[in-house]
């Protein structure tokens, strides 16, 4: 996920393309992937990382959990978008897009669901 959160940073700084991610200035949408990537473990960054990107490995049911109830879909799908501006992936990107989506899928299904507050 390291890999994923460097490619996607400085990209958006010197594309000028952060204005196709309204409401966010460059500097507030890179604030923001790396808020959204601080929501998970190292392991399990790497985890996603390894399997969205490389498509290598394995999301343990863990790895799940926090994607689903700390990450939460729109940092996902946020942290997604941003590879669209790193040139090293740009002929995979549909089958990170791929990846990205039957994870979430996947991991939707298996997470398990928060606990209500009391």
């Amino acid at each position: 996920m390291m890999v994923f959160l460097v490619a996607c940073n400085g990209l958006l700084v010197s594309s000028g393309l952060s204005s196709e991610y309204p409401p966010k200035s460059s500097a507030d949408w890179i604030r923001h992937l790396e808020a959204c990537g601080s929501r998970l473990t190292p392991k399990c960054r790497e985890e996603l990382s390894g399997f969205i990107v490389f498509g290598k490995g394995i999301v343990t049911e863990e790895c799940c959990d926090q994607l689903v109830n700390r990450l939460r879909q729109r940092c996902h799908f946020d942290m997604m978008k941003s590879l669209v501006l790193n040139p090293d992936f740009k002929s995979t990107i549909s089958e990170i897009f791929k990846r990205g989506e039957r994870i979430w899928e996947k991991c939707a299904v298996v997470a398990k669901s928060p606990s209500p507050s009391s």
